[in-house]
């Protein structure tokens, strides 16, 4: 680090997935959006007359995937949507963004023991939700494996499961299909599922079809800044913490600069319930461990920010972080916790980042004990025991975003060619 040129820091942010998917998808989402346009004036095709008038439902423990698919798949065949729970706090937010109302409990709705049902974003008996006749469901729409427990009713009905990121994105390439208008509203809406339910694109389980689907409903939606849409979805989503995968919390707001060479992977996390992220910090630890590993990141930090005390702690996950955090912030690191007070500090691009660049510009050097521990987390070896992210279902047929097959520990995360990191 010490052959890096004098002179004023050159920080460059690395593109994010979605902006790079965005690029790279940009004339086929501009021909889908124009044939769109050019279909409004074709007849309408109904290939899916068996759902027309159905009430779409999604699962118990309701998510953003499972409501914006009610809301299309209603608009598309003439439906009424409806939940299977309370929603949450990202699902609430986006909402409210997209100007649409949440739909009433499956059980509320008027006359619905008589009326047929459609599944959205699942298909097993143990998430039904209370109410629903198994005689009266006519469809499911869903992009989960087909698993013991899955639904099975005595006659054929509709069935649409594809191996793709988001249900949303099944009904989104659906409007296409069938030809009908896509609302920018209903747009919006399921451009926001795909990006929750995709990671922003980083899930081991997004397709291509996912990112041209984002690219193209961007287009619709006229969102000019879709990241800055899935960082304020995932700051809803943060007041509700306790529901997420440690994969999940650390990606939800990351963002890689590059400065000649040397990649700072930074991720934060603004939220009023510091105590519950502090909770589940050895376990971000080491997922941070792990993905600097997979990534080749030169350095990783994590920031908690406190949105109501707006003060922030660091979380370091190595001995090449806390030199460079240390020096960067002139601050200690609390050797119990691995965490570094950032104080005041409360924006990433204003007051995290910039001295992390400022820094290394100006020749900084790690000692040889942070060198070999950075280079034993970058090794080939590394890379073989750090196993991969995967979608796991528990028992009830729930998919949560693990890390798994990796040589480990504690949490499938402590790698022996990490054991530089322990101190």
């Amino acid at each position: 680090m010490s052959d890096l040129p004098p002179g004023p820091p050159s920080l460059i942010r690395q593109k994010s997935e979605i902006e790079k998917e965005l690029e790279r998808n940009s004339v086929q989402a501009e021909a889908l959006v124009k044939q769109a346009k050019a279909d409004e004036a074709q007849p309408h095709f109904q290939y899916d007359m068996e759902l027309k008038g159905c009430v779409f439902v999604g699962h118990t423990n309701t998510d953003l995937d499972s409501i914006a698919a009610a809301i299309a798949a209603a608009h598309l065949f003439d439906g009424t949507p409806a939940r299977a729970s309370e929603i949450n706090t990202e699902t609430e937010w986006v909402l409210e963004r997209w100007g649409f109302k949440c739909p009433e409990m499956f059980a509320k709705i008027e006359g619905v023991q008589d009326r047929d049902v459609c599944l959205v974003d699942f298909n097993q008996r143990s998430q039904l939700t209370q109410g629903v006749k198994e005689s009266k469901i006519k469809g499911i729409i869903d992009h989960h494996a087909l698993r013991d427990g899955a639904v099975a009713v005595d006659y054929p009905i509709y069935i649409d499961v594809r191996p793709w990121g988001s249900v949303a994105t099944i009904l989104s390439h659906t409007y296409f299909r069938n030809r009908k208008k896509l609302p920018k509203d209903i747009a919006g809406l399921l451009l926001s599922a795909i990006l929750s339910d995709t990671l922003n694109l980083n899930s081991p389980t997004c397709t291509d079809i996912d990112k041209l689907m984002v690219a193209t409903l961007s287009k619709i939606a006229e969102v000019k800044d879709v990241d800055g849409l899935a960082e304020k979805q995932f700051k809803a989503k943060s007041k509700m913490l306790l529901r997420y995968s440690i994969p999940e919390i650390l990606r939800g707001d990351l963002k890689r600069f590059n400065i000649q060479d040397i990649i700072i992977a930074f991720g934060v996390c603004e939220t009023t319930d510091t105590k519950t992220v502090l909770e589940k910090k050895d376990e971000i630890l080491d997922e941070m461990k792990a993905m600097k590993t997979e990534n080749q990141d030169t350095f990783v930090f994590f920031a908690i920010i406190d949105v109501a005390k707006l003060n922030s702690q660091l979380l370091i996950c190595g001995e090449a972080e806390k030199e460079l955090a240390e020096k960067a912030y002139d601050a200690k690191m609390d050797e119990k916790t691995s965490v570094i007070d950032l104080g005041d500090r409360v924006s990433r691009k204003k007051t995290m980042v910039p001295p992390l660049g400022s820094l290394i510009k100006s020749g900084f050097k790690l000692s040889k004990k942070a060198e070999a521990a950075n280079k034993a987390a970058l090794s080939k070896e590394a890379q073989e025991q750090v196993g991969k992210l995967q979608l796991v279902y528990d028992e009830n047929c729930v998919g949560e975003i693990r890390r798994v097959g990796g040589k480990f520990k504690k949490a499938a995360l402590a790698l022996k060619a990490l054991n530089a990191f322990k101190r």
